[in-house]
């Protein structure tokens, strides 16, 4: 997996004299100081009773993160789910009329990274498992990444033959495939933005030309979408997030990894400005790096942000969690890549 763009390197540096602040009292603090620090963080969040997530995902995975979080800490969890765009504009009218409702937000780096120039997420602070995020995660004092998800392609097995399936991005633009493609909308922040923008800056404008002579079918409510190629509605979906394949075993559904590599997005949380409950979204932000929950995301099909941990990964999520990255977004161009979209699907 390739490191985070450029852009997002500038708002890492932009932040270094404060992290490294932070990470100056960590370093002259004994370890039973920093555990003894630690301690009152759990208290006061305990105290506080309770962490209010948005989750920009819609995954389902963060309810179950939720669940395992309170029963393991009795810290009620209350999670909204909603498209990137719909938590971003709730975030933005929250904090306009100064009425904090939200903790933490748990979304894609893109999102946040728009987010974070906007002003919208305070520094979460010294986290005692940051430390062991894999090289390719970096953490910028804002945003923790959790865990990556890959997006491929889903299709319909008893309507697309093993030997007619596409084997490469680029077979998708055969005239075969018009009025096939259900897809999510690439024109709103989300999977098929991420998808658009990684397979705009690998193909060119001319695939995607291509892809929407096909007359493509949108939709935002991926869980959905998954289900519809599942009962035949459509044989190709696209980008299939690959976490969601463990949820449709069973089903008539083959996942695809093109030849040439697919789209990945790193997820994580940030702590919002004026939280309510900031220890509490603290407690959870380091909880998601220990072990378990790394190992739930990697049985459900993510690819786990701890050093270490890919080797146990069930063999037949492998391909697919292990898949060759294709790239992932640049937080600058975020918004040149959705006007395009919008040129080009209309």
């Amino acid at each position: 997996m390739v490191n985070i763009s450029a852009v997002t390197s500038r708002i890492i540096r932009a932040l270094a004299p404060a992290a490294l602040g932070l990470v100056g009292a960590i370093a002259v603090s004994t370890p039973s100081e920093a555990q003894s620090s630690w301690n009152d963080v759990i208290a006061a969040a305990k105290k506080e009773g309770k962490v209010v997530i948005y989750n920009g995902t819609n995954y389902p995975i963060v309810r179950k993160l939720g669940n395992l979080f309170h029963s393991e800490y009795g810290i009620a969890v209350d999670v909204l789910d909603g498209r990137a765009s719909e938590i971003r504009e709730r975030i933005r009218s929250e904090q306009a009329a100064g009425r904090a409702i939200g903790d933490l937000i748990y979304s894609g780096s893109t999102s946040i990274a728009l987010q974070t120039a906007e002003g919208a997420f305070q520094q979460h602070g010294p986290l005692p498992l940051a430390g062991n995020l894999a090289e390719e995660y970096t953490p910028n004092g804002t945003f923790l990444p959790s865990n990556a998800g890959n997006f491929a392609v889903l299709l319909n097995s008893n309507l697309v033959a093993e030997a007619d399936a596409p084997k490469s991005w680029g077979d998708l633009t055969d005239p075969k495939w018009s009025g096939k493609i259900l897809s999510d909308d690439p024109r709103a922040l989300g999977g098929g933005q991420v998808w658009f923008e990684v397979t705009y800056r690998n193909f060119g404008r001319a695939f995607h030309e291509k892809i929407a002579a096909h007359k493509p079918v949108f939709s935002r409510v991926w869980a959905e979408s998954n289900r519809r190629v599942a009962r035949g509605e459509f044989p190709v979906y696209l980008p299939f997030n690959v976490s969601e394949y463990q949820s449709l075993k069973g089903l008539p559904i083959r996942p695809l990894i093109p030849a040439e590599g697919v789209p990945y997005v790193q997820f994580g949380a940030a702590i919002l400005k004026d939280a309510p409950h900031p220890n509490a979204g603290r407690l959870f932000m380091n909880w998601l790096l220990d072990e378990p929950r790394q190992l739930i995301y990697v049985n459900e099909g993510f690819r786990p942000a701890l050093k270490g941990i890919a080797a146990k990964i069930p063999s037949e999520l492998r391909p697919l969690t292990l898949a060759k990255a294709l790239g992932t977004t640049e937080p600058g161009k975020t918004q040149h890549y959705l006007d395009l979209a919008k040129e080009i699907y209309k």
